[in-house]
């Protein structure tokens, strides 16, 4: 029975290590610590996204600021906005505006561009570039959940400043998004209603309360 409950304990241990890489797990702690310790974060991002088999080819620009929960994103178009309570997403082509509530386990939302690495994937360390002088190491993440569109993603790490860098989303359905951290600003001095919706900016939009 003690060498059955040895062999069971040995094989436990296996599983978990093989679960997640040590390293890769102290180095996005590393990052996770440095961005929290920011009081608020503006970065400005180029997203590209490629489907060969389908001939689909999108290329994007946009940028954020987060500070604490509320975030301000504009990208294709839209400007983004979460004040603490309800999301607003300003849609200026259409002349429309969804207001809608938000919830931290809600669909991939702006700000978790630099959270979302956090919980859902193995983490493993995988290659290390130099990219124009700067050194990046890449934390491969394999989803969880087997039915995930991600086949992984590999996270870029700025081994000097231990932020962020790009991230390369492979998708099961041949899809490749590649999103580039352009500039990256952190405790800035904020306009005071940088997050606050004002409904008077547009006289002529139809707002749509989702909930």
């Amino acid at each position: 029975m003690k060498k059955l409950l040895l062999i069971i304990s040995l094989i436990s241990i296996a599983n978990i290590n093989a679960q997640n890489d040590p390293a890769a797990v102290k180095l996005l702690d590393k990052v996770s610590k440095k961005l929290n310790s920011y009081q608020n974060i503006y970065a400005e991002f180029k997203y590209a996204l490629n489907n060969k088999n389908a001939g689909v080819k999108q290329e994007t620009k946009g940028k954020i600021t987060i500070q604490g929960d509320k975030f301000y994103a504009n990208y294709m178009g839209i400007d983004d906005i979460y004040d603490g309570q309800k999301r607003y997403q300003i849609i200026h082509e259409n002349e429309e505006i969804n207001i809608s509530s938000h919830k931290e386990d809600d669909e991939f939302t702006p700000n978790k561009i630099f959270s979302f690495y956090k919980k859902g994937y193995r983490q493993l360390m995988d290659i290390k570039q130099n990219i124009k002088g700067r050194i990046i190491q890449y934390v491969k993440l394999i989803p969880k959940d087997s039915n995930s569109p991600e086949k992984y993603i590999l996270l870029g790490i700025d081994l000097k400043t231990s932020n962020i860098h790009n991230a390369i989303i492979v998708e099961k359905n041949g899809s490749v998004i590649n999103l580039d951290i352009t500039k990256f600003q952190t405790n800035q001095v904020l306009p005071a209603k940088l997050f606050q919706f004002d409904p008077k900016k547009y006289p002529d939009y139809y707002i749509n309360e989702l909930d």
